[in-house]
C-alpha cells in the first residue's frame, strides 16, 4: 500500500466517523433531493436542512405538501438507499411561495 492510498484510507475514516460525518451526510441529503423526489417534485419543493435525522422540506402551496406527506414512507425508503438507514428519519413539510 502507497502513502497516497493510506492517506486516503485515514481520511475516509475520519469522514466516516469523525466528527464531520453529520455534517457532510446532512450536506449530501440536500444535494440529492432532487434525486431521490424526481425533477417534477424538485421543481414544487426544496429541502432546506437536516437536523437530528428530520429533514425539512419547503414546498409551493399546501397541496403539495399534502402529496408529499403521503409519499413521505417512500422518500425515507429513497434516503436510505443513498445514505444509509437512519440517515433521514421524518420529514416536514413547509408550505411556501418560492
Amino acid at each position: 500500500m502507497n502513502d497516497a492510498s493510506r492517506i486516503g484510507d485515514l481520511l475516509n475514516r475520519f469522514l466516516r466517523n469523525g466528527p464531520l460525518s453529520e455534517g457532510l451526510a446532512r450536506q449530501q441529503a440536500l444535494e440529492i433531493w432532487p434525486e431521490v423526489v424526481g425533477k417534477q417534485i424538485a421543481a414544487h419543493s426544496e429541502a432546506i436542512s437536516l437536523e437530528g435525522g428530520v429533514l425539512h422540506v419547503r414546498v409551493e402551496g399546501s397541496v403539495w405538501a399534502q402529496e408529499l406527506t403521503m409519499l413521505q414512507s417512500q422518500i425515507k425508503a429513497g434516503f436510505a438507499r443513498r445514505l444509509g438507514e437512519g440517515a433521514v428519519n421524518a420529514i416536514r413539510f413547509t408550505s411556501s411561495t418560492r
